[in-house]
């Protein structure tokens, strides 16, 4: 039976007969694309072949026997291309690649690393735990937590070599060198980590002191970047039951340090115990700038301070005295509170040591005072009358006014803007006239004003003993008006107190350029930066500007987020500390 050259080649062998009667196997290798002849043998055993041509290439056949040669082919015979193909070269098996042991050294260490390792494991595990339950909260809230810590990770690292680049940076207190300590000044300043501090240490450093600055532990110090602070210490806080730590701190370190001036600037701490460590260091040879306890108790309470106005014929604004809480709802039962803006203060020994100061709410069902309020405890409501509100840094010496410093409080943006008030310095100069304690007065006091929109009379909001932030604001020549300048130094007392035009913060302007663009935000701003009117910065001292901007702004703004989120669960949102 014929068959076409199609079918042998998609099965590569076909049966035929041989003389003896057995079955041979041809394999036929032919390209498709080339039609060949078919070799077939005819009935006699000759062999015949017919030319392969499209015409005579059937389909493929479908008959029980095509189907049996298919199989049949398919598996005895493959196509060597085929048999290529379907062997797959496996890569060798990992357990015979890696049937040798270890070396011995190889063991040793992994059994003496196994402990540590399983140690190491469990702490890590228990300290991502904790951190996932305490700290991942804070990261939704506040991203500047983690930049803080951050940054505090990064001063930890850097410490070493900002004391060496102060070292280098400051050829000239290495100068003078503990050689030239008689006649050197020495001045100890306290607060390290405000920024009127670092201002004071830095006029006083102009001048030709050496100066020293403290600070309580567990606060930022910001002095100790300052080139002009050549130590800088740490003492503990005080306490009402305890004051005689920090009392002798102070008096370890005039000893070690032969400080000749203590300037207390009384910002992180109230000026209390200033005031009773002062006999204690003038005995040491210390002169103290700073009010007694009798002035103190005077000057850091409102309403012992108002009492002196009241007397002496000075306008005051409307107050009230509450020494319960039932007081405190009567007056807002009469109506006295209503339209106001009101402050309640603590007064007496309470408020001098805690200096609490809160904005009432107007309804009362919003007031959550936790505080106590009795006999013991009293406290102060005084009327925040509308109109514009100042504050002071005014230096007094032997109860004269030798300088002070005014600043109007921006109600939008509650900065600090300098101002040359008239009005205030006459009423200053009025107070200390007529207002007489039992000795002199000698320190940085700060006055709160409000200037009655209605009336326009001057009325006075409060007092605290300190050197408060408007102080930046004065020039080096402040310094020699407190005390006298080292024997060495030969410049004299002149040019301003007050620098013209003030100083500012440089993120501050930039937010406000922000918010409200117009020509004199845009103007204040370059004024900032070119006419040296940034703070912090000054082009010999770099480190504390990098050191506040970097490290102490991110602190406070967390700080500040906590403080918020406690009194939040403690009283209303409404009752804020006002800027004073």
């Amino acid at each position: 039976m014929p068959s076409n050259s199609r079918d042998s080649n998609f099965f590569g062998a076909w049966p035929r007969a041989n003389g003896s009667g057995e079955l041979n196997f041809s394999i036929s290798r032919t390209s498709p694309s080339t039609p060949q002849s078919t070799p077939f043998h005819s009935k006699h055993g000759s062999p015949m072949s017919y030319p392969s041509s499209p015409i005579s290439t059937s389909p493929t056949s479908t008959s029980p026997l095509s189907t049996l040669r298919r199989n049949y082919s398919s598996t005895f015979m493959l196509i060597p291309e085929d048999r290529e193909i379907d062997i797959i070269q496996r890569p060798p098996s990992p357990v015979t690649a890696t049937s040798e042991d270890p070396p011995l050294n190889v063991v040793v260490i992994r059994l003496i690393l196994w402990w540590p390792l399983v140690i190491w494991k469990l702490i890590g595990g228990v300290v991502m735990m904790v951190l996932r339950f305490l700290f991942i909260p804070f990261s939704f809230a506040t991203p500047t937590f983690w930049l803080s810590a951050l940054l505090w990770l990064f001063w930890k690292m850097i410490a070493f070599p900002i004391s060496l680049f102060k070292w280098v940076f400051n050829p000239i207190t290495n100068s003078y060198g503990e050689e030239d300590n008689g006649k050197r000044r020495t001045i100890l300043i306290s607060c390290g980590s405000t920024i009127q501090t670092l201002h004071l240490a830095r006029n006083f450093y102009s001048s030709g002191a050496r100066v020293i600055v403290i600070e309580f532990e567990g606060l930022f110090g910001l002095a100790r970047f300052s080139t002009a602070v050549h130590k800088f210490y740490t003492v503990p806080r005080p306490t009402p039951e305890s004051p005689q730590e920090y009392i002798a701190a102070l008096c370890d370190i005039i000893e070690k340090e032969k400080a000749s001036y203590y300037i207390p600037v009384c910002a992180t701490s109230p000026a209390y115990y200033d005031a009773l460590a002062k006999p204690h260091l003038e005995l040491l040879g210390c002169a103290s700038f700073t009010p007694g306890v009798q002035e103190t108790l005077v000057l850091d309470d409102t309403l012992e301070m108002m009492k002196k106005c009241r007397i002496n014929g000075i306008s005051l604004p409307p107050y009230r005295v509450v020494s319960s809480k039932e007081e405190l709802s009567c007056l807002y039962d009469s109506g006295w509170l209503t339209g106001y803006r009101n402050i309640i203060l603590a007064v007496g020994p309470h408020g001098i040591l805690e200096r609490h100061k809160y904005i009432l709410p107007q309804s009362r069902r919003d007031l959550k005072l936790t505080h106590e309020i009795s006999d013991e405890k009293e406290w102060i409501v005084v009327r925040d009358v509308p109109g514009d509100h100042y504050v002071t840094c005014t230096t007094v010496k032997e109860s004269r006014v030798i300088t002070n410093v005014t600043c109007l409080i921006n109600q939008d943006t509650k900065s600090l803007v300098p101002e040359n008030n008239k009005e205030i310095e006459s009423w200053l100069n009025e107070f200390f006239t007529k207002v007489r304690l039992q000795r002199p007065i000698n320190g940085h006091i700060s006055f709160r004003f409000v200037k009655c929109k209605q009336t326009g009379h001057l009325l006075p909001l409060g007092s605290r003993v300190g050197v408060s932030l408007p102080y930046i604001c004065h020039t080096g020549n402040h310094s020699r008006v407190l005390c006298k300048p080292c024997p060495h130094f030969s410049r004299q007392n002149s040019g301003p107190l007050v620098q013209e035009g003030g100083r500012y913060w440089i993120h501050d302007a930039v937010l406000n350029t922000l918010r409200h663009p117009s020509m004199d935000t845009v103007g204040k701003l370059i004024g900032t930066v070119l006419d040296k009117r940034e703070a912090l910065f000054a082009f010999w001292d770099p480190l504390p500007y990098c050191a506040y901007y970097h490290f102490q702004l991110p602190l406070e703004s967390v700080k500040t987020f906590l403080q918020k989120r406690r009194r939040s669960k403690s009283m209303a949102s409404t009752m804020t500390a006002p800027v004073h």
